[in-house]
C-alpha cells in the first residue's frame, strides 16, 4: 500500500511538471547586445544624426520576446552638448546620460530595430569641430 501511495505521488508530481512545460518557455528571459566602435559624427549643431538600425545578432533568436529593460553606453572624446534618444519603431526615449538604462520600452518587441539618434545643441558657443560618438553599446533584456 505504501508503494502505491509513492507511485501516485510521483505521477501527480510528474503531471504537474509536464503541465507547466508550455509556460516555462513563455517566461524564459534573455538578452542581446550590439557594440559599435564608431557611431555618427555630429558636425552641424541642431541636426540629428542616427545609427544604422540595430537588431539582435543573426545567431541570436529572440522569438516573440518583449523588452523588460534596455541599457546603453556611449562615449565622446571631449565634453559636449550632445542630446541623445533611443528609438524603437513604436516609441523614442531620451537618454539623459551617456550611460544608463530604461524600462520605458517595456512590453515592446525585443526584435527592434533600434536606432540611436544624436544632436548637438544649436548655440553660438559650440565648438566648430565635430563630435564623434564612439564605443556605443546597446543591451536589450527581454522575457
Amino acid at each position: 500500500m505504501k508503494s502505491l501511495g509513492c507511485v501516485l505521488a510521483l505521477l501527480v508530481a510528474l503531471g504537474a511538471t509536464l503541465s507547466m512545460a508550455p509556460f516555462a518557455k513563455a517566461v524564459e528571459a534573455g538578452s542581446w547586445a550590439v557594440t559599435l566602435p564608431r557611431g555618427p559624427l555630429l558636425t552641424t549643431p541642431g541636426r540629428d544624426e542616427r545609427t544604422a538600425p540595430l537588431r539582435p545578432p543573426e545567431a541570436h533568436t529572440v522569438g516573440d520576446g518583449h523588452i523588460t529593460r534596455v541599457s546603453w553606453r556611449y562615449v565622446t572624446k571631449r565634453p559636449s552638448d550632445v542630446r541623445a534618444w533611443l528609438c524603437h519603431p513604436r516609441r523614442c526615449v531620451e537618454m539623459a546620460t551617456r550611460r544608463g538604462g530604461t524600462r520605458a520600452l517595456q512590453g515592446l518587441s525585443a526584435q527592434g530595430p533600434f536606432v540611436l539618434r544624436f544632436r548637438r545643441a544649436a548655440s553660438r558657443n559650440a565648438p566648430r569641430a565635430g563630435v564623434r560618438i564612439e564605443d556605443l553599446q546597446l543591451i536589450v533584456n527581454y522575457r
